[in-house]
């Protein structure tokens, strides 16, 4: 996986992220039922509630922000067990998923995985991306200014098409890794924002650190991996 074995992954080609592989055939998954479907186990029902789910999203990018700006400095700066991500990079790759999420609200393409300064797609540049802002990330007020603008453009968006989620829920969503329905594109984003979410505040409570009080349990419909690494 990308998180632990980064420089192996690269050096693999950068294959897309997640793909599952059948007798030697890549299927590349853009959603946790893809997988169920491919190996024809029975998977839960989707929740189908497009406008309750981008809510949910909302939660998690606040609960992030709100660990960003009180946890300390030093500790946003230590890498996790096993993914040797720190919890300010797990904020960023967040967050720039949801800001390409934000964008494709009006425009209908989610440009996830890429750089969307470049317009160049895949797993490769989405990590080159997040890294190169990361990387320039010097202070908490510099992380900040990263990451409010991209919290309150999500919550103008959630105001903007409030109607839209919810008579539109399968409005045809284009990305690179193929077209998927509105309501799939914000439950896989949910799952990701959560999961990430999940990594930093195990993390921070192994250490005897506050966290914000986010119960990712209280969301209906989601369902995160059983290891959180």
């Amino acid at each position: 996986m990308i998180t632990d074995q980064r420089e192996r992954w690269r050096a693999a080609g950068s294959p897309p992220v997640p793909t599952l592989v059948i007798e030697g055939t890549p299927h590349v998954l853009q959603h946790p039922s893809d997988a169920g479907a491919l190996l024809g186990l029975e998977t839960p029902q989707a929740l189908g509630d497009a406008r309750q789910v981008a809510w949910d999203i909302d939660e998690i990018v606040g609960a992030w922000l709100e660990l960003l700006e009180t946890t300390r400095w030093a500790v946003l700066l230590e890498p996790l067990p096993r993914l040797a991500r720190t919890p300010l990079e797990l904020g960023v790759d967040t967050l720039v998923g949801i800001a390409a999420l934000t964008e494709a609200f009006s425009t209908g393409w989610f440009h996830w995985p890429g750089n969307p300064d470049t317009g160049v797609t895949g797993d490769a540049a989405v990590v080159e991306y997040q890294d190169s802002i990361a990387e320039s990330v010097r202070s908490r007020d510099e992380l900040l200014a990263f990451a409010r603008p991209v919290a309150r453009a999500w919550q103008q968006a959630l105001l903007d098409y409030d109607d839209a989620l919810q008579t539109n829920p399968g409005r045809p969503m284009r990305a690179p890794r193929g077209e998927l329905p509105w309501v799939r594109l914000l439950e896989a984003q949910r799952l990701h924002a959560a999961q990430h979410y999940r990594q930093a505040t195990t993390f921070l409570r192994e250490r005897a650190l506050p966290v914000p009080k986010l119960n990712l349990s209280a969301l209906r419909g989601l369902e995160l991996p059983q290891f959180v690494y």
